[in-house]
């Protein structure tokens, strides 16, 4: 080939590969925020650039991608109203609802002998204080900041890192045999003796609905308890579970705003449950450019006690019952002793709230420390409840955790229908 006829090949692949790295520069100055969050999300660190992370022509990128964001969002949302005006849609129409059911309060250092609650095992060091003697915030008050959560989080003595359940568990799938009390690692195992009765922690009425929150935990328990509210008891369920969430990373999903936003959208709502925790032991991020918060520092557990009351807070203005599910043991030792000490922060959170907090432990028969993939069956055979991650469940495992969840809710007046 002449080289006069070589010369237009290379300019045109050296000109598409110009134009391709422009692109890809493009896209990644105007999507740099929501690659910054993946990277957080899946390593738990700052992708940061060293000095262009801290330029404002380059954050510059990020804004703009924001404030299309809003631009589309407003847009949608206004075209949707004029659609609605149109049509001749009325507004929603006011919802009369049934009288507010109190909140049972729960004494979660001290559970009564004769009937032991699921998973309210893992005692705080000192008596609880009232919510009224802890917490007297003025009505419409905004949630205290870091330190005034801490500070109001313990009533005497630091902060005790939470030890698992010790209590007796719910019963699982069939009655517990007479076995060793603590099987071996990653052994089959009998649930142990189930208490004479339960308690119901919450209450609801004929129109009430439950709110779901959490992460991929709750994702696999949520339809399996909706399924039964609602063919058993008329309740419905407002499901926003999500994978990958949690209160570490606000940035990526907020749930504290979310919270907020639902149960002003939903004034039927008596109930949340919320089942979270494998997605925030993590360093937390403080913003661009700052140091990660060091998991377990006291700045981070100030920080994270501050996003639990968010979301109680919220809780007790609305009239809300809450259930907060502590997560169970996990596979690997780490995670697990993570998972303790973050039970012990929901827990004590919620005890100031007058809400209720429960362990999963005993709802799939683990004691202390202790991690099993399998149950005993009805029939004395393993049946596994734990898929090989350690983490998540099996439809069984989340079968069993909705049932133990449904026969914490008492119903008013309400005729048990279906299975």
């Amino acid at each position: 080939m002449p080289v006069s006829d070589q010369r237009p090949v290379t300019f045109g692949a050296v000109r598409t590969l110009y134009a391709m790295l422009l692109v890809s520069a493009l896209l990644f100055w105007l999507n740099q925020d929501s690659i910054t969050l993946y990277c957080q999300q899946k390593y738990h660190q700052s992708c940061e650039v060293p000095g262009l992370g801290q330029s404002s022509l380059w954050r510059a990128g990020g804004s703009l991608s924001g404030a299309l964001a809003d631009g589309r969002d407003h847009f949608v949302a206004s075209l949707a109203q004029r659609v609605q005006g149109e049509q001749g849609v009325q507004g929603p129409v006011p919802v009369e609802l049934p009288p507010t059911m109190p909140v049972v309060t729960v004494d979660v250092s001290a559970p009564p002998a004769s009937a032991p609650l699921p998973g309210a095992a893992m005692p705080i060091t000192g008596p609880a204080p009232e919510p009224s003697q802890s917490r007297q915030w003025p009505s419409g008050a905004s949630v205290p900041g870091p330190a005034a959560a801490a500070s109001s989080a313990v009533a005497s003595g630091p902060l005790p890192a939470a030890a698992p359940s010790t209590a007796a568990p719910a019963p699982v799938l069939a009655p517990a045999s007479s076995a060793s009390a603590v099987a071996a690692l990653q052994t089959p195992q009998s649930p142990p003796p189930a208490p004479a009765a339960t308690q119901a922690l919450a209450t609801l009425a004929e129109g009430d609905e439950v709110f779901l929150v959490g992460d991929s935990l709750m994702q696999g328990v949520a339809p399996h308890l909706a399924n039964s509210l609602l063919r058993r008891h008329k309740i419905r369920t407002l499901n926003l579970s999500r994978q990958s969430t949690g209160l570490a990373y606000p940035g990526f999903f907020n749930w504290p705003r979310t919270v907020t936003d639902t149960l002003a959208q939903n004034p039927r709502v008596r109930l949340m449950i919320v089942f979270l925790g494998p997605n925030d032991p993590w360093d937390m991020p403080q913003g661009k450019g700052k140091p990660f918060v060091y998991f377990k520092s006291p700045q981070w557990e100030m920080i994270y006690r501050e996003r639990i009351d968010a979301i109680l807070e919220q809780a007790r203005a609305r009239h809300v019952q809450v259930i907060w599910v502590g997560p169970p043991n996990m596979g690997t030792p780490r995670l697990s002793t993570a998972m303790a000490y973050l039970s012990g922060l929901y827990q004590q959170q919620t005890a100031l709230y007058g809400q209720h907090f429960v362990s999963a432990n005993p709802f799939l028969g683990y004691r202390d420390e202790q991690f099993s993939a399998t149950v005993q069956g009805p029939d004395g055979n393993p049946v596994k409840v734990r898929i090989d991650d350690g983490i998540h469940f099996t439809i069984t495992g989340q079968k069993m955790i909705a049932a133990q969840l449904l026969g914490l809710i008492g119903f008013s007046g309400l005729t048990v229908t279906g299975h």
